[in-house]
């Protein structure tokens, strides 16, 4: 063999070796890999994705316990805090509707003061009570006390912890015209206010149709309503006035008739139904006029239990014409017209019966007549 053959043959067996020395090295690496894999005390190795995903359960229950363990401790912690807070603030609870107004709708004049009055559950007073309005500019409110400041109308509130009413208001203003007194376009005339001696309008038209429609209507009830006196001059009540004084007594007189130019019947707005007597209130045609008027535009001007309102004695025939609205609103909140438009029926010299006053009254009976 010459020498060129030669050495391209030993280059080949050098090329061979190195060839099979590499493979063994290469199983013998990938053997090892393995082996490590497969033994239980050798950590595995695996890939960075591997190790997020084996981690993150682990992480999750780790956030999971320490939120366990912070919820019990401040569940431990506030326990107590809570019972001593319960202990320190706790207010009696009412029931639902505890707090109630005893008038439906508050009416008041300008300059003048009216007080809300409460039913309260027991152990809650007036002065426990927050007070407020949803038009400052209409009224004044101080503890329940009402002041009417402008004519017009709001709502005025009184709460107690959870509980509250709302009660209207009404602001109303006082004129006077030619000598004659309206409260918001209704005329006025009681022992607080008079008519001039001139006025003398006779019934008035309006009070005389709206009567004839009532007794159509009564009539059709088999009921017979007929006008048994209406209109009276200021010179013939000062007649009658004048009878009731000699007859009986000034004191008595003032509790059952009109001074001149004090009564309703000057005002051609008052009529007195049928005949003036006390039983009337018993009869069907008493009892149908005490639950009708009102829908013709008549309040019962003079009603029972309110004498001390009014200034006069029950007088269930004698009625006056207000429009049907006003009159509507009267009989549904159970008001006179003194309360209505917020004035007093008192006279300026008025004093308080003797005893022998007293007896004398009792003593004559005769019907009572405004």
């Amino acid at each position: 063999m010459s020498p060129e053959k030669q050495e391209v043959r030993r280059e080949r067996l050098k090329y061979i070796l190195f060839v099979i020395i590499l493979c063994v090295l290469l199983g013998f690496g990938i053997f090892t890999i393995r082996k490590r894999n497969t033994d239980p005390n050798v950590t595995p190795i695996i890939s960075a994705e591997e190790t997020t995903e084996a981690t993150s359960p682990t992480e999750e229950t780790a956030t999971e316990t320490a939120a366990t363990e912070v919820t019990e401790e401040t569940a431990d912690t506030s326990e107590p805090a809570t019972e001593e807070t319960t202990e320190e603030t706790t207010e009696p609870t009412l029931p639902v509707g505890a707090i109630a107004a005893k008038v439906q709708h508050l009416y008041v004049r300008i300059n003048h003061t009216q007080r809300i009055e409460l039913e309260l559950p027991p152990g809650v007073k007036q002065n426990d009570i927050c007070w407020s309005t949803d038009d400052p500019d209409v009224v004044d409110l101080a503890a329940g006390q009402v002041t009417g400041l402008q004519k017009g109308t709001c709502t005025v509130t009184a709460s107690y912890g959870d509980e509250h009413v709302d009660i209207p208001v009404t602001v109303r203003e006082l004129t006077i015209k030619n000598g004659i007194t309206y409260v918001d376009g209704l005329l006025v005339v009681n022992k607080s206010y008079s008519l001039p001696r001139d006025y003398d309008p006779g019934l008035l038209p309006i009070t005389e149709e709206a009567f004839d429609v009532l007794a159509e209507d009564a009539a059709k009830e088999g009921l017979e309503l007929y006008i048994g006196s209406s209109y009276r001059s200021y010179d013939f009540q000062q007649k009658v006035y004048n009878s009731m004084v000699s007859g009986y007594s000034k004191q008595y007189a003032d509790d059952l008739s009109a001074r001149p130019g004090h009564s309703e019947h000057q005002s051609g707005y008052s009529i007195d139904c049928n005949s003036i007597d006390n039983n009337f209130a018993e009869t069907p045609a008493g009892q149908w006029l005490a639950a009708h008027a009102h829908e013709y535009g008549f309040i019962i001007r003079f009603p029972e239990g309110k004498e001390k309102i009014t200034g006069y004695a029950y007088e269930s025939w004698h009625i006056r014409y207000v429009g049907i609205e006003h009159a509507t609103n009267m009989y549904e909140q159970g008001l006179t017209l003194e309360e209505y438009l917020d004035v007093k029926s008192v006279y300026d010299d008025a004093e308080e019966d003797t005893e022998d006053e007293t007896e004398e009254a009792e003593e004559n009976d005769t019907p009572d007549e405004e």
